[in-house]
């Protein structure tokens, strides 16, 4: 689904699904945040980023919706198809006993269809996600993220790379770890430093033998200037590889595959803009 379609749709939802006022609202304190969306809370958010690559000079940007809705304090509808729930929780609003941990589970799809030369195609996503809130200032997250794509019937390709070493496939996936520690440093700006892992296949398994592999760190410098608005930057830096294994030299119409070098640096910096009701 293209992005302003995927928007309009999460307003769409989110606005006959949210007529009740939230269980509660959030602080202006990003690092208060609890792990799922408070009840009948709604949010869209849009990450942009600005990258480029080196040595192969490629730059881009992108665009990242997002849609949340709290069906329970502990339950919450994520982008259209997907579902996360909080299994534990460090900071209770309903008066019940602290958890020693926030601990939510995240599973879903993020695209269905279907082609006429290829069949069926899912687009699958799962993630594991622990929160920690310690004292009043500080909040260290780590997560284990899934995603893939699977087609029915997938055509034949040429092994080969792109200038940004992401391997051609049709059927692939991703698993990737990330670690976050945000400090509070006054009542409506934090700041945050996180790290970065990622592993490509080219199947849907994660446990395939690898085709990519990427580090990153960045720096995120959030506000929130209203209890329904946060705003942030991040720039990152990082680096992905490939294997040094053997590949064709040409395409089956003698066209030549370009030769790719066996690792790439990447410099980016995201703005992210997010509204809550």
């Amino acid at each position: 689904m293209r992005g302003p379609r995927r928007v309009a749709l999460a307003a769409i939802a989110a606005a006959v699904a949210s007529c009740a006022a939230p269980s509660r609202q959030l602080t202006t304190r990003i690092v208060e945040d609890p792990i799922t969306l408070p009840r009948r809370m709604a949010s869209i958010s849009m990450n942009v980023t600005g990258i480029r690559y080196e040595p192969t000079d490629t730059q881009g940007t992108y665009w990242l919706p997002d849609f949340r809705l709290g069906i329970t304090d502990r339950l919450e509808w994520v982008d259209l198809l997907g579902l996360r729930y909080a299994f534990l929780d460090d900071r209770p609003a309903d008066g019940r006993a602290p958890d020693p941990v926030s601990l939510a589970l995240r599973a879903g799809i993020i695209g269905i269809g279907y082609s006429s030369a290829e069949g069926t195609f899912l687009l699958p996503v799962a993630s594991l996600r622990l929160l920690q809130h310690v004292g009043d200032r500080w909040a260290v997250s780590l997560a284990a993220n899934w995603s893939a794509q699977w087609v029915a019937q997938p055509f034949p390709r040429t092994p080969a790379y792109n200038d940004i070493l992401i391997y051609s496939a049709r059927r692939f996936s991703f698993l990737s770890l990330e670690a976050d520690v945000t400090r509070q440093l006054t009542d409506r700006v934090a700041l945050g430093v996180g790290a970065f892992l990622e592993q490509g296949t080219d199947c849907v398994s994660p446990f395939c033998d690898w085709k990519s592999r990427t580090a990153s760190v960045d720096v995120v410098l959030g506000a929130r200037p209203l209890s329904w608005l946060t705003l942030s930057v991040a720039p990152a830096v990082g680096v992905r590889e490939r294997p040094d294994i053997p590949l064709p030299t040409t395409y089956p119409d003698g066209s030549p595959v370009a030769i790719r070098p066996l690792s790439v640096t990447f410099a980016s910096l995201t703005c992210r803009f997010a509204f809550y009701w």
